[in-house]
């Protein structure tokens, strides 16, 4: 019989308005994540999604190497199935925006978002992994 598990919302971003990158959120023990994206006040901003392979959490602000490896992630809309690149991640331009996103973690150990342009207004990621067993 199978069941399914699920964590409890977990802040990536919690009300941000500034560039940077948010908590690393550990994903190696589930199947699938999803991510709730919501703005506030007029955001102006692109966010972009990251994902690493690493046993230990990498410094996704810090920049790529050998020894700090992640990379930009895809993510999936979950009200249309449109895919959103990692390089380009999910841009606001003054209309907030409230949005679900599927992203693909075979393999992955870790998740963090990071707002990489930033004008105005504030953004939210929360994240919550599950997995059937």
């Amino acid at each position: 019989m199978s069941t399914t598990r699920y964590t409890k919302f977990k802040n990536c971003l919690d009300a941000v308005a500034a560039t940077g990158e948010g908590s690393a959120i550990p994903v190696g023990e589930y199947r699938h994540v999803v991510l709730q994206v919501g703005s506030a006040n007029s955001a102006n901003l692109t966010v972009k999604f990251q994902g690493s392979i690493s046993e230990d959490s990498p410094d996704f602000g810090a920049a790529q190497t050998v020894a700090n490896h992640w990379d930009y992630v895809q993510v999936i809309d979950l009200e249309d199935a449109a895919a959103i690149a990692g390089d380009t991640g999910l841009a606001l331009s003054g209309t907030d925006d409230f949005r679900n996103f599927l992203v693909n973690v075979d393999g992955l150990e870790w998740i963090n978002a990071e707002v990489t342009a930033y004008t105005a207004g504030n953004l939210t990621v929360q994240v919550r992994a599950y997995t059937n067993k």
